[in-house]
């Protein structure tokens, strides 16, 4: 791709990343916009370029997830042709880091976080999380809506507990919401989850129910770190929000067909929501990191300069 400079680089990384164009859109673009003419692998050759130029700030970003007060993480199926594979999301509230593994197993939180991180972790209940302490975790609480609303849909007193487990969840979201989740009502409420669960666990007319709530017992004090943490929340709405990009882009484009594309997703996504956290131009931060790339100089950082601040809303 030499005949493609970094600013003509960049644009095919940024098309590629935030408004999610299929190689072959890019190509069509490219030709009528700037009368460049190039095959569609010719794209791609491109896209592996620029995932070269963003492999060293990516690389210095997730290193620093080891280090990290507070991780939001999530995953999604992102299927490479011949191949199942998944992207995982690990996002703070500046930062944000992507992979491609082909597992869902624990193995893959561990690589990808690092055996020694102490972050807090919000999550869902998926099992491969359970080797982190529960006293720094935060189980979902939109996912225990779920849980909740699908066992209140079940017939007798599996159901009707499933709807109280609905009812007291939605208190608890109301009462944060007002500030009032502390103190004897903070407690108050958490004695009917509990007790609400542990009904769930002593009825015998459903053993999905008694599944259900045996195993979210188990994860008990992780229900509430949000209300000691103060940089947590209930939800694991940040990290969901993050893989909606990369969402949007599997529809669009299907499956990747090289562990190139794997590179060029996994390094674009994660420098294109980064910037978009910290406030950064993507294009001017791309410009700067293939040029960077091309040069052989110090490529730019994704690590931010100021303390991390909300996770931003959109």
């Amino acid at each position: 791709m030499s005949e493609l400079g970094p600013r003509a680089l960049s644009l095919v990384g940024v098309l590629g990343t935030r408004y999610h164009l299929t190689q072959r859109k890019i190509r069509n673009l490219l030709d009528q916009l700037m009368g460049l003419s190039f095959s569609v692998g010719a794209i791609s050759q491109a896209h592996g370029k620029v995932a070269g130029a963003l492999k060293a700030p990516v690389a210095e970003a997730a290193a620093s997830l080891c280090t990290a007060d507070t991780l939001w993480m999530d995953e999604t199926h992102y299927p490479r042709e011949g191949v199942a594979n998944w992207v995982w999301a690990a996002v703070q509230p500046t930062l944000a880091v992507f992979a491609i593994y082909p597992s869902r197993a624990r193995y893959v939180i561990l690589d990808f976080i690092g055996e020694k991180c102490t972050a807090a972790v919000t999550s869902d209940r998926y099992a491969a999380y359970a080797f982190i302490d529960v006293e720094r975790r935060q189980v979902c609480w939109a996912h225990l809506l779920r849980d909740f609303n699908r066992i209140g849909q079940r017939h007798g007193l599996a159901g009707q507990i499933g709807r109280r487990l609905l009812g007291l969840g939605l208190v608890m979201f109301r009462k944060r919401d007002k500030d009032q989740l502390k103190g004897d009502s903070l407690e108050g409420l958490k004695r009917r989850v509990q007790r609400a669960l542990e009904l769930g666990v002593q009825q015998k007319q459903c053993s999905r129910t008694a599944n259900t709530c045996a195993n979210i017992l188990k994860l008990w004090p992780a229900l509430w770190t949000f209300t000691t943490n103060a940089t947590m929340g209930p939800t694991n709405n940040a990290a969901e929000q993050a893989l909606r990009s990369l969402v949007l882009k599997r529809k669009i484009s299907g499956p990747t067909r090289s562990l190139r594309g794997d590179q060029f997703l996994a390094r674009g996504f994660s420098v294109h929501e980064t910037c978009l956290r910290q406030g950064v131009d993507l294009w001017d931060f791309m410009h700067r990191a293939v040029h960077a790339f091309i040069a052989n100089t110090t490529p730019p950082s994704l690590m931010p300069r100021a303390p991390p601040a909300a996770i931003p809303t959109r």
